[in-house]
């Protein structure tokens, strides 16, 4: 049956500043200390147990590998991962890389529950394309946003889409 809730995310903060691995030691590939700022923050974000954003059943993060070398989305869920995995709670899957999207929306589509995606903000779109019955979505998703959630909900056979802004850190924006 697939999902009854994917949410997106693109991995957190790049640009800027040098990224630093988790370690401290710099590292092009990895977060900023603004990225590993929302990846904590993601925590409570998920946790809280508000009815749009919930804890989710599994995280799909992309592969590193040659062509595919940025740590930063499976950094960006690091933190969220380390906490739900305590409680037992979530599965995690970090097979596929960027360009991979509809191997990985197929392995999507044998979750049950709710599937939170961290991803290269370029690729999120041909994700949501890969899906059947696919919702209508933005052809990009905004180079300077770091802050949003695209959710979509299973309605029937299809998905209704939506945008939830996080509003973790000070400048997030609006929806």
């Amino acid at each position: 049956m697939g999902p009854d809730r994917i949410l997106i995310i693109r991995h957190a903060e790049q640009h800027g500043a040098p990224g630093i691995d988790g370690d401290g030691h710099p590292d092009g590939h990895s977060l900023t200390v603004r990225g590993w700022q929302r990846a904590g923050a993601l925590i409570p974000f998920f946790c809280s147990g508000q009815a749009t954003v919930v804890a989710p059943n599994a995280i799909f993060t992309s592969a590193v590998a040659p062509g595919s070398e940025s740590r930063r989305p499976r950094q960006t869920v690091a933190p969220l991962h380390a906490v739900l995995r305590e409680r037992g709670e979530v599965a995690y899957d970090e097979r596929f890389t960027k360009p991979e999207t509809e191997a990985l929306m197929a392995e999507v589509m044998t979750r049950g529950g709710t599937v939170l995606i961290a991803w290269e903000h370029s690729r999120i779109p041909a994700c949501v394309a890969a899906l059947p019955d696919a919702p209508s979505v933005p052809s990009e998703w905004p180079n300077d946003r770091y802050d949003l959630v695209w959710a979509l909900e299973r309605r029937g056979s299809g998905w209704a889409f939506t945008q939830i802004a996080q509003r973790l850190l000070a400048g997030d924006g609006r929806v």
